[in-house]
């Protein structure tokens, strides 16, 4: 069973190979989620894109998986009523996994 109070990160676009995948993480931890993925000295500004990369947690700062685009969208003026960001990546199913 989930809890209405959960986090959830899923790839939202379709599968397959695609100039840009999103990954969107919703619920409480958001922010928090995104920021140990995210390699970006200060707190994604609401409603800003942001140029950033994703980083594996404890690997070192050029190790990077992706560049992205990171957007953040503060509750309750996001589509799910949660705090929302969404991580435009490159559209390979490697790196949206």
């Amino acid at each position: 069973m989930f809890s209405t109070e959960d986090s959830i990160v899923a790839v939202a676009t379709p599968p397959g190979r695609g100039g840009i995948g999103i990954v969107r993480i919703s619920g409480p931890s958001a922010q928090a989620i995104a920021a140990a993925l995210l390699q970006h000295s200060t707190p994604l500004r609401a409603r800003h894109a942001t140029f950033t990369r994703v980083v594996a947690h404890g690997a070192p700062a050029d190790e990077a998986y992706d560049e992205v685009v990171a957007t953040y969208f503060p509750s309750p003026h996001s589509y799910t009523g949660d705090d929302v960001v969404e991580i435009s990546a490159h559209g390979s199913p490697v790196v949206l996994n």
